[in-house]
Formats: C-alpha cells, sequence, structure tokens
C-alpha cells in the first residue's frame, strides 16, 4: 500500500513529463534541422500476422513481414514532417528487407541498400552478427559528408539495442551525434506522433 506521500510523489512524477517531453522533442528537431547527425529509423508499423520465413531472396516480399497500410502511410508520414520541419537528408542507407526499402522509398524516395544493415536475428553465425553491431557503431559514430546534411538509416530494432543500447517501437527515431571512430552520443529517440 502507498502511503499518502508517495502517492502525491508519483501523481506528480507522471504529470511533470509531458510539457519537458515536448521541450525535448522540439529541441531534438531543431538540432535535426541543423545537419550533422545520423538519425536512425525502425521501419514504419507492420503486418505482424506475417514472418520471415525465407531469406535466401531478399527481393521475395511476400516471404518476408511487410509493411501494413498504416505502415505505408506513415512511412509517406515521416517523409512529410521532415519535408515541413526542414530536416535535410543526405545519405539514407537501408538493410535489404522489403519493409525498410518501402519505408526509405516511400519517405524520402531514394535509398541505397547496404549488406551491414541485415535484421540481427535472422543471422546466425555469430562473426557476422558481430560484424554486423561493429558496423552499425561505426556508421553512427560517421559524420555525413555534408555537414549541412543528416544521415538517415532504415534499420532494425535489435540491431540498434545491440550496437547502441537504444530501444525505439516500430516507426521510432533516434537520434545521434556522431563523434568519430566507434563515439557516438545518443541525443534522443522519438516516435512518430512526436515529430
Amino acid at each position: 500500500m502507498f502511503s499518502r506521500f508517495t502517492a502525491v510523489l508519483l501523481t506528480a512524477l507522471l504529470l511533470l513529463p509531458a510539457p519537458l517531453m515536448a521541450d525535448n522533442n522540439a529541441a531534438l528537431i531543431e538540432k535535426m534541422r541543423d545537419g550533422g547527425l545520423v538519425i536512425y529509423w525502425r521501419h514504419a508499423v507492420t503486418d505482424h500476422s506475417q514472418r520471415d520465413s525465407n531469406l535466401s531472396d531478399m527481393n521475395r516480399c511476400e516471404t518476408q513481414r511487410n509493411l501494413n497500410s498504416a505502415g505505408r502511410q506513415q512511412s509517406r508520414d515521416v517523409g512529410e514532417v521532415f519535408e515541413r520541419h526542414g530536416i535535410p537528408v543526405g545519405t539514407v542507407l537501408t538493410s535489404a528487407f522489403c519493409r525498410n526499402r518501402d519505408s526509405a522509398e516511400l519517405a524520402f524516395g531514394r535509398y541505397e541498400q547496404v549488406d551491414d544493415l541485415f535484421n540481427l536475428p535472422a543471422v546466425r553465425d555469430q562473426a557476422r552478427r558481430e560484424w554486423l553491431v561493429t558496423s552499425l557503431r561505426e556508421r553512427l559514430a560517421t559524420p555525413p559528408d555534408d555537414a549541412s546534411l543528416n544521415t538517415v538509416i532504415v534499420g532494425h530494432n535489435l540491431n540498434l539495442r545491440a550496437a547502441a543500447n537504444v530501444f525505439i517501437d516500430e516507426g521510432g527515431i533516434a537520434v545521434f551525434e556522431p563523434l568519430g571512430g566507434s563515439r557516438f552520443q545518443h541525443l534522443g529517440s522519438l516516435r512518430p506522433e512526436d515529430l
């Protein structure tokens, strides 16, 4: 049983974050406008009745979990929000999964597919798993070629958790300041509704 003081304190804590969160989101979006960051976007919402069943041919979307209609709209919305807020986008990198490529295409109209963003749970070889994590750390630490732009990575949650200990839901965005080498700083995360 909570004491009266504990109940009042918990209530105050629950009420406090909303305005602070809005201020933090606005500050993070402002930083994104300045460029020079790495923006990690977990692909948009998917149809969880589907499973990744056969990944031998990554162009066969019917053997993968794909975006649902809400995810396709969410992807378009993310692109529109970046444009509306004036968030400059340079290179857009994505894993080979259809859900990632579709998210990038619908949001930004372009992407470069790279092998080192492959979905970590689908990989059984330990050496390759370690390479994926190390490669992602390097990508998060690498500033964009043009400091006025941001690099966008359309990736997977478990890769990000392993590389940076950051969790985001489908459609979520984690923003990193690249510090070179394998160093980076997580500046914060946004849900699609925060944009």
